[in-house]
């Protein structure tokens, strides 16, 4: 028997057997880390140590930045920033070619002071056939447009000075493409293809986006530099557009500066002088020539005017603006400028020789000098159009004068009115003590560029009906249904506003007084004489 404190090993040696030696402990031996955790690892202690390296940089420029080396600090990025804002301001192409203006006057209603803001208005509803709303109400001229460039966008003005070819600066300007057709002739060989080439005008019917082309009309003032090329050129048109070359970060916030909308895409504008008799052809203005006349074809007829394709600031501009229409580059493209040696007479619809005293001209105008239309008839056209197309922007009918007061298509049988002057408060100084008188000569018929959204530059539709893919053109599709109440013009889609034309007498009194005849938002209208029209029924020859 073993004593109580001995081993059992003790024991067993004890006895003549071979110790029992203990259990070892076991070994782990665990398996090796895996690529991704080794990597893990080194990426964790490397943050680590970089981060300690940036605590001790912190650290030791807190020792250094003392409140006035950290305000000296803060000043020299400002300086840096400010300078760096100035390059972009003072150097980028806005800039350049506001620059130019310096001498001259933007002319026109300050953006967001529309006096067509409010167009959508119940009380601009007047039903017709209601007469005269009331006592107290007459009719007025409620807007004025310039549309110096045919079918971009227009120009709001307060005032027009109105001659016998219509308002000044409206359609001034057209754009034109060359293209090529089959011959015509009847003489040439219809198996040799033969074709020709001629230059075209270009609108919204086939540009839509043309509605997205902005226009500024700028011109000299009492102050201005008289040896200034623009000035003496009587002043330019400022055209401008969302630039179609994918912008830089420098446009890009060069854009922002100018207008503090981070949203709005960075644009392309050049100028165009309004009378370009000698003008330069070179980008240092070195060089200058006398501009050419060139044909080109507008609503079957054919129109002239001075190439503005030879003017550098136009040429630089010219590609970019194909580019924004989506024109081929094989395509030439050019802007045409009307001159009083390129206006015609008018040959449809013409006005009785005992009023308006000598024949009608125009240059660019699609008819007749004048466009006149109603907010009320705009909004009975609006109240027929499906849900979806309402309301109806008025400024897709690109009128001159929008008169409220009257009911709707009650225009349609003025015959001859006069405009009352009632806004001298406008302060022109050269305007004649003389109310204009105009002749209304026709209905305005109607193609397809009401359908183009101005704000968008695209077609409107309704929504398709079930069993169809695609929607109705509008409001065109409503114009014909309910609008076709003649049928002097077959191609006609209906109908809105009345073209005019303004009489000599009046012109002629202005003259006398060594005055303008000029025409205010605010003159009051007077209808003279009233009739029915007829498209086309008065003949083609004075």
């Amino acid at each position: 028997m073993r004593a109580p404190w001995t081993s059992v090993s003790e024991v067993r040696t004890e006895q003549g057997k071979a110790p029992v030696s203990e259990p070892r402990e076991k070994k782990l031996h665990p398996h090796p880390p895996s690529p991704r955790a080794s990597y893990e690892l080194r990426l964790r202690a490397r943050h680590w140590a970089d981060t300690m390296i940036v605590l001790g940089i912190l650290q030791y420029l807190q020792t250094l930045l003392t409140p006035s080396v950290l305000r000296h600090s803060i000043v020299a990025l400002l300086a840096l920033l400010g300078s760096l804002i100035a390059g972009l301001l003072y150097t980028g192409r806005r800039h350049a070619v506001r620059r130019q203006l310096r001498h001259l006057r933007r002319v026109g209603v300050s953006p967001g002071q529309s006096n067509m803001s409010d167009q959508y208005d119940s009380r601009y509803d007047v039903p017709e056939g209601e007469g005269r709303p009331s006592i107290g109400r007459p009719v007025r001229i409620k807007a004025i447009y310039l549309h110096p460039v045919k079918s971009f966008a227009p120009v709001e003005v307060s005032r027009a000075l109105l001659t016998k070819s219509g308002f000044m600066y409206d359609r001034c300007f057209a754009i034109a493409a060359e293209v090529t057709e089959p011959d015509p002739d009847p003489d040439s060989d219809p198996g040799t293809g033969a074709r020709r080439k001629f230059w075209r005008f270009i609108s919204q019917r086939t540009k839509p986006a043309m509605s997205l082309i902005k226009t500024e009309l700028w011109l000299p003032h009492e102050s201005s530099n008289p040896v200034d090329v623009l000035v003496r050129a009587g002043g330019c048109v400022l055209i401008r557009f969302p630039d179609p070359d994918r912008p830089t970060w420098p446009r890009r916030l060069e854009a922002f500066l100018h207008t503090w909308n981070p949203s709005l895409a960075p644009e392309f504008s050049f100028i165009a002088p309004l009378n370009p008799d000698h003008v330069a052809t070179s980008p240092d203005g070195a060089d200058e020539a006398a501009l050419a006349l060139r044909s080109f074809v507008i609503h079957g007829r054919t129109a002239q005017g001075l190439d503005m394709g030879a003017v550098s600031s136009v040429a630089q501009g010219l590609p970019r603006m194909k580019k924004f229409l989506g024109i081929p580059d094989s395509t030439p493209l050019t802007l045409l400028k009307c001159t009083p040696e390129t206006l015609v007479r008018t040959t449809k619809n013409l006005a009785p020789l005992k009023h308006i005293g000598s024949p009608a001209t125009h240059g660019y105008t699609d008819q007749q000098p004048v466009h006149l239309a109603s907010l009320s008839s705009v909004h009975a056209v609006a109240n027929l159009l499906p849900r979806e197309n309402q309301p109806l922007n008025a400024l897709r009918f690109r009128a001159n004068m929008w008169v409220t007061g009257a009911p709707a298509f009650d225009e349609e049988r003025w015959k001859r009115y006069r405009i009352v002057r009632k806004n001298d408060e406008l302060g022109t100084p050269t305007r004649a003590r003389v109310d204009a008188v105009l002749c209304v000569v026709c209905r305005t018929s109607r193609c397809t560029m009401p359908n183009v959204d101005p704000d968008k530059g695209v077609f409107d539709t309704d929504v398709p009906a079930p069993n169809r893919k695609k929607g109705r053109p509008q409001p065109s599709t409503t114009l014909m249904e309910h609008r076709t109440v003649e049928d002097g013009n077959k191609a006609a889609m209906g109908y809105m506003g009345m073209h005019c034309v303004p009489e000599d007498r009046s012109l002629n009194e202005a003259q006398e007084q060594d005055a303008d005849l000029y025409v205010h938002v605010g003159d009051e209208i007077e209808v003279l004489e009233r009739g029915q029209h007829l498209y086309g029924s008065t003949g083609d020859d004075y």
